[in-house]
């Protein structure tokens, strides 16, 4: 295991992000009438929610996005939920309570605080000890456009859905580029609050999302009727599991994650409504649900459907045992998405317009069924070891299924996913990719939704183990005082609530000794894959950036090389430049003949023109390719020899050139500049 550097500054960041997801979202769940886990779990959707539908609709209105105006929209839903509840209460009374949950002990409580805390502890080592600093630049392919899309809202108070596209997609005349940002419109608070950097406002998110995942697990087993130590055993099995932290070294999906890890709370906010003795009392749960929706869909259109999925089975046992429910249950379902749909019309409208892009993306299929399914039951995908214990743990679980109760249906919801997961990681057929086209026929995410469900029913193995532990002991006990099987229990209540307790700690302990702590070891290693130096920015680079910020005028472009880790300068500095992500799919005709034909600037009018154009008047090159098979764009090759670029900055793995206009060409080449010190050539290829 690796101990991550963290110091007092980090721990601010966190503690602020924390505070940001709980404090308004918290406020507006407790006035709405949620209490206990349920209301601590969901804080976090209802802040995307207000954030996801607020930010569009004061870009409407001509209002910047920023922590007061934020901070004013939660006053005023926090108003409106208030109100509607005084309203209904005042109009027909207090309405009438829903079924009782059984009780949890204040012991057993606590035991499922600490079993939170330990998965929120185990989440933040796992992420900090693989990219070692708090303020790490994740090296993959998304990141880049979350940091860019929290900088542009940061410096331009623009709440849209189309602003962020335009740090990559900003010519005149190109297709506005569809993408929902309630994730961005809560880390811009927070990088606007802290003053930390742009990665680090970033991971202090990340750290926090598989200790989302336990937190809601627990809400999951609680509002089941589930027993305690399930709760905590599932919780402390989600921070175990590779898959999730899959999603946040690769990509990230920082957005498709956070959805991840509150879709079980969804589960939770229809349960409540449908539980509603009558219309009256369903007011306030089913105002609640519709939020939760919206947050769901304003983090990732994606992320909803898969809660819809997630949900259908928990539905379906419901009507399957008292089928005189479902028409007005799916009635109060209709109305509330109704609701939903209405405060999220633009969202809707943005997701509809870019469901073609869809098909421009295409994973490879090639797995074998056999080895798809073998993947999932031994949480081995990606790698070439597996998570043995929690196998041991999930076959437990299978074999005491009848006794899961209320929560047999998440068996149906992994199996779900997990075809899905199959059909994406063994079937090529048009069909297969038809279905799996809302994930991105990506495989990578669908396991992880299958994880989701599966950690309830390692939770519940863990559970029928402690059962199992305390009947053997209660036998022991007897046996030891001679009293026949058939006699009533000998241990008083109290007798047995210690026991319960003892048991339940000794075998969540076992259950973190056996998986060598919760897998720390091998997860960190996961997340090491894509943070340090490189592959694509460096140190090097970071400080190179930062000296042409202080070169480059503001307001100028920056000429850049798109598969380089040039595309981070807006993100760490506030300077724009041409490629604002690795993405260069539908990017506008300037930027593509920028980087075919560049290097024909002198000869070429139609570059010039571009040039001009866009107001360029440097170019950066930087030395680290994100991906290894990635070469210098065309046109940016050979500049090294160009008596029409004048190097302004270079260090090891960066170079800056000043262009100089036909006519005022310098008498000294290119390579070596007065007050510039000669340096290594960089490669035209990733080398």
């Amino acid at each position: 295991m690796i101990i991550p550097q963290f110091g007092v500054a980090d721990g601010v960041v966190v503690i602020a992000y924390v505070a940001a997801l709980l404090l308004p979202g918290g406020l507006l769940g407790f006035v709405g009438g949620l209490r206990g886990w349920t209301l601590v779990a969901s804080a976090p959707l209802f802040t995307y929610a207000v954030s996801g539908i607020a930010g569009p609709l004061y870009s409407a209105m001509g209002i910047r996005w920023s922590p007061v105006s934020w901070a004013l929209a939660f006053v005023v839903v926090i108003v409106v939920v208030g109100g509607v509840r005084l309203l209904v209460r005042r109009l027909r009374g207090a309405p009438e309570r829903g079924p009782g949950l059984p009780p949890w002990s204040l012991a057993a409580q606590l035991a499922v605080v600490v079993a939170v805390v330990v998965a929120v502890g185990t989440g933040l080592v796992v992420i900090l000890g693989g990219i070692r600093t708090l303020g790490a630049i994740p090296q993959d392919w998304d990141a880049v456009f979350h940091a860019n899309g929290i900088r542009y809202i940061a410096e331009t108070g623009d709440g849209s859905l189309y602003g962020m596209g335009l740090t990559n997609w900003y010519e005149p005349g190109a297709p506005p580029i569809f993408y929902p940002n309630a994730y961005h419109l809560v880390g811009t608070v927070v990088y606007q609050l802290t003053g930390a950097t742009v990665p680090t406002v970033l991971n202090a998110h990340t750290v926090l999302v598989p200790g989302m995942i336990g937190l809601s697990l627990v809400a999951l087993v609680r509002r089941f009727g589930g027993r305690p130590i399930v709760a905590a055993a599932a919780a402390l099995a989600i921070v175990a599991v590779s898959s999730v932290y899959d999603l946040l070294w690769r990509g990230p999906l920082l957005p498709f994650a956070t959805g991840v890890a509150l879709t079980p709370v969804l589960v939770v906010l229809v349960i409540d409504m449908l539980d509603a003795r009558s219309l009256r009392s369903a007011v306030r749960p089913a105002l609640l649900f519709a939020l939760g929706m919206a947050g769901l869909l304003c983090l990732h259109p994606a992320i909803l459907i898969g809660a819809v999925l997630f949900t259908v089975p928990a539905l379906l046992q419901r009507w399957w045992t008292a089928p005189a429910r479902a028409p007005r249950e799916i009635g109060l379902l209709v109305v509330a998405g109704v609701l939903a749909a209405l405060g999220c019309a633009a969202q809707l409208a943005g997701t509809l317009s870019s469901a073609g892009n869809l098909a421009a993306i295409s994973w490879p299929a090639d797995l074998t069924a056999s080895t798809a399914v073998g993947q999932i039951v031994t949480f081995g995908h990606g790698s070439d070891t597996i998570q043995l214990w929690l196998t041991a743990f999930l076959v437990v679980g299978l074999l005491t299924y009848r006794r899961l109760g209320a929560l047999r249906w998440v068996g149906f919801t992994a199996a779900i996913f997990g075809v899905l997961f199959v059909v994406a990681a063994s079937v090529s057929a048009p069909w297969a990719k038809t279905i799996t086209s809302l994930w991105w026929n990506d495989r990578w995410r669908l396991i992880a939704l299958t994880a989701v469900p599966l950690c309830i029913v390692i939770g519940h193995g863990v559970g029928e183990l402690q059962r199992l532990v305390v009947t053997a002991l209660s036998r022991i006990a007897d046996a030891a005082r001679h009293r026949p099987p058939e006699a009533l229990p000998s241990q008083s209540p109290t007798t047995r609530r210690v026991l319960a307790v003892a048991t339940s700690v000794v075998v969540l302990l076992a259950f973190v000794v056996l998986t060598r702590g919760l897998y720390v070891a091998r997860d960190q290693a996961r997340m090491m894959q894509n943070s340090g130096e490189g592959p694509a920015v460096s140190s090097l680079e970071i400080t190179g950036m930062v000296a042409i910020a202080a070169i480059v005028p503001p307001g100028e472009r920056v000429l850049n090389d798109r598969g380089d880790g040039s595309t981070w300068l807006y993100a760490l500095t506030g300077v724009e430049s041409v490629a604002g992500h690795y993405d260069g799919f539908r990017t506008g005709p300037d930027a593509q003949l920028l980087a075919q034909s560049f290097n024909r600037y002198p000869d070429d009018p139609a570059v010039r023109a571009a040039v001009q154009q866009l107001g360029i008047r440097y170019v950066q090159l930087d030395a680290g390719f994100l991906r290894s098979d990635a070469v210098r764009s065309p046109g940016l090759t050979g500049l090294e020899n160009a008596d029409w670029l004048t190097v302004v900055y270079r260090n090891p793995d960066v170079v800056l050139y000043r262009i100089d206009p036909p006519g005022t060409a310098q008498e000294t080449s290119a390579g070596s500049r007065a007050g510039v010190p000669a340096g290594p050539l960089l490669s035209d290829g990733s080398g």
